[in-house]
């Protein structure tokens, strides 16, 4: 479980958090009040659309996730096979 602070959404691994994380780590207040609408830190939260956009689904757990490439379910078909 990858349980995000911020937006309260879980995700299935740590790069499938980090890809919904988004911005600079750090900017001064006066960079951040610069932008619009203002921001006190450099960090958010991609929305649903812009996470779906990014590659990012939805799983039947309710859980956010990158998809597997065919390379990885055809490898993990082979563990399958093999137990």
């Amino acid at each position: 479980m990858n349980l995000c602070g911020t937006c309260g959404l879980d995700f299935g691994s740590v790069s499938a958090f980090d890809t919904h994380r988004v911005g600079k780590y750090q900017y001064d207040c006066a960079e951040g009040l610069e932008r619009t609408p203002p921001r006190e830190d450099g960090r958010r939260c991609l929305d649903e659309d812009e996470m779906l956009a990014a590659g990012l689904e939805l799983d039947g757990r309710g859980r956010w996730r990158l998809p597997i490439s065919e390379s990885e379910r055809e490898r993990l078909r082979s563990l399958r096979a093999a137990a």
